[in-house]
Parts: structure tokens; sequence; C-alpha cells
């Protein structure tokens, strides 16, 4: 019975114990189209580390607006990761 490459590869991270943090990092790769090109012009996704995902804003300006809806991206980051959830939004 022959297999999908996808497939294979999600068996071979399962394996690995390593699945979940490959699906957290595509958090970082979803950004952009998870806050819009607007939000997405003054941060930059950065890295996983722990459940935690690290956003740089490029003024005080703007991540003092952030904070206030941390809640609001951290749960659409989520509902675009599949099998995952990160635990927090980090500004910086």
């Amino acid at each position: 019975m022959a297999i999908t490459i996808g497939k294979a590869i999600d068996k071979l991270l399962f394996k690995m114990k390593i699945d979940k943090p490959v699906r957290q990092w595509e958090a970082v790769y979803l950004w952009k189209d998870v806050v819009g090109e607007k939000i997405a012009h003054h941060t930059k996704a950065e890295k996983i580390q722990y459940g935690k995902l690290y956003i740089s804003v490029d003024s005080p300006i703007w991540r003092n607006e952030l904070v206030f809806h941390k809640e609001e991206l951290l749960e659409k980051v989520n509902s675009k990761l599949k099998g995952v959830k990160l635990k927090e939004i980090i500004l910086r």
C-alpha cells in the first residue's frame, strides 16, 4: 500500500517525537496571513520556544497597541495550527 510523502513525513516526525514542535513552527510562516498586511508590515515572527511565539515589533507604539490584542492574535494563530496550540505571544 502506497502512502503520500506528507503522510510518511508525519509518521517520521511522530516516531521521533518532534511532531508538535515542528507543527508549532508553522505559526512563524502563518503570521503574515493571520495578522494581515498592515500589522505584518510592523512586525516579524522570529521564533517558537517552549510553546511561545516571539514577535519583534518595529516601534513602541505598535508594540503597545498589540499588547491589547495578544489574546485575540493567539486565538487566530492557534486556529490555523493543526493539532497543536501555542501558549503565549511575546512582543519585543
